[in-house]
């Protein structure tokens, strides 16, 4: 018994040690690591994402972040400053932060969704574009944010125009508009002027000019109506701060966004008193002044042939880019060289910009496919990682359920082992209390049947070794009535006492 207990411990021990591993401790944190938290980080990220980044790294060590708030706090670095420098390490963070218990938490999942559009928005990926974008419209949906769903939609609608679905787009991109329509809230209005937008986006690159003038007419109204009444919405948009000086700077920049559309749609359309018009109410504008503003402006500048205008802005814009011309916005500053230059008979230098432009173009396109098959690959390794991953999962998996199924077995084996030989030894013990209560009394003269079997039990102490047949026939009885006569006078069979005296 002793033997068998001591085997199963060493067996449960042994189980024990390879199914558990160590749990790594984590160093507790210090007054003095107090500096390293993620609004710490997050307050300097803008203008100095290196050191952003060493804070949340500090923030980690110290233990004031948990790992994955880590992970997600450098991945939104990443996508916010960095930009194509380390988005697709942006994307494998968020990827795996969707695989982990992180995004159990709704508002989590929303951020780190947040993050994957923006990724996909500036790899110009429109499939992974619209597979989050769809996600987190769902989500919104669910967690009963109805405005946040419908501003996801619209950006849904620009999606599906990129992917040459147009009109399914633009029918989208109504149906959201026609559901936020109305007086309700700051945030409702919002994303009912952010709808109208991106509408006038996706027909201003199809050239359907003469469509956005309404659209910008519909935002000026809406944007009016709140200005003169903006007791009666609902000051609930995060996006905006609930003072008057906040409230004024937002209608200010809307206004003057649709001045640029009207300007931009109006120059298109050859209504240049009209185009010109608006130009000079977006010139007077606080953003216009900026030099984003008249970067935004710069295409309009040179329909209506105001080419010494947007040179000067091609001329910041080149200045700033430095030696990185490889991009869309070194792009458009050529193409606006070249039509100023084709305006002022200035064939040669046109021609040379205009070669340039496709030159340009065609290595953008080269770059954006190569990033797509570079993509593909990325995700066709990560499936195949993820394959193996869940290969080991189950192979390790299996082996824990058949070690279990093992030692569920064994258990099994020793305890119905330790019960035959309990078993064994308590019928032992009375079978020898039997014997000795037999031999008792069959020494004792006994009447009729009891005669016949104190002469077996005496034959049997005497000559143990007989066979009970020939017992029977010197006691003069048949060995079945023999046998039978003994069990129901005893309880033992004539085997089993034989057998105690011959021990």
């Amino acid at each position: 018994m002793k033997k068998s207990f001591y085997i199963l411990l060493t067996i449960i021990a042994v189980l024990m040690t390879s199914c558990t591993g160590y749990d790594t401790l984590n160093r507790e944190p210090l007054p003095t690591d107090t500096v390293y938290t993620a609004n710490a980080a997050m307050k300097i990220y803008g203008y100095n994402p290196e050191q952003a980044l060493v804070i949340i790294d500090s923030a980690e060590i110290v233990g004031n972040l948990k790992a994955d708030d880590a992970s997600f706090l450098r991945a939104k670095v990443f996508v916010m400053t960095f930009g194509e420098e380390r988005i697709d390490s942006a994307q494998i963070i968020c990827n795996s932060l969707l695989q982990s218990k992180y995004v159990k938490n709704d508002d989590k999942y929303e951020e780190v969704l947040d993050l994957l559009i923006a990724i996909s928005r500036k790899k110009q990926d429109n499939e992974q574009w619209l597979k989050w974008s769809t996600e987190k419209a769902y989500l919104c949906r669910e967690k009963g944010d109805e405005v946040e769903a419908l501003r996801t939609e619209a950006e849904i609608g620009v999606i599906l125009s990129n992917l040459g679905r147009t009109e399914e787009g633009l029918t989208k991109l109504d149906e959201v508009i026609e559901q936020l329509d109305g007086i309700g809230s700051v945030n409702r209005l919002d994303a009912s002027i952010i709808a109208m937008r991106r509408k006038i986006n996706v027909l201003r690159y199809n050239g359907r000019h003469s469509e956005i003038i309404p659209i910008a007419h519909h935002i000026e109204a809406k944007i009016d109506h709140y200005e003169k009444n903006h007791s009666q919405y609902a000051n609930d948009s995060y996006r905006l701060l609930p003072d008057s000086a906040d409230r004024a700077r937002y209608i200010e920049f809307t206004r003057t966004i649709v001045y640029s559309y009207l300007a931009d749609a109006y120059a298109n359309e050859d209504a240049y008193d009209s185009a010109r018009y608006y130009v000079t109410l977006f010139e007077n504008s606080s953003y216009g002044k900026t030099f984003s503003g008249r970067r935004a402006i710069s295409p309009t500048w040179i329909r209506l042939g105001d080419y010494d205008k947007a040179l000067d802005v091609a001329d910041e814009m080149t200045a700033s880019m430095g030696a990185d011309t490889l991009n869309s916005d070194y792009a458009n500053v050529l193409w606006g060289r070249a039509v100023a230059a084709d305006a002022k008979g200035e064939s040669r230098a046109a021609s040379g910009y205009w070669h340039r432009y496709a030159d340009l173009k065609e290595i953008l396109n080269q770059q954006l496919q190569q990033s797509e098959a570079h993509e593909y690959a990325a995700r066709y390794r990560a499936k195949e990682q993820q394959m193996e991953i869940e290969k080991y999962t189950i192979q390790n998996r299996m082996q824990n359920i058949i070690i279990l199924i093992m030692f569920l077995a064994l258990l099994v084996i020793v305890f119905f082992y330790n019960y035959t030989v309990f078993q064994k030894q308590r019928l032992k013990e009375k079978n020898t209390a039997l014997v000795k209560l037999i031999d008792e009394m069959s020494k004792q003269e006994q009447p009729k049947n009891d005669d016949y079997l104190s002469k077996a039990c005496k034959i049997l102490r005497e000559h143990p070794d007989m066979k009970a047949a020939d017992v029977a026939k010197k006691v003069g009885l048949t060995l079945r009535n023999l046998q039978k006569l003994f069990r129901e006078e005893y309880g033992i069979s004539m085997t089993e006492y034989r057998l105690s005296h011959k021990q």
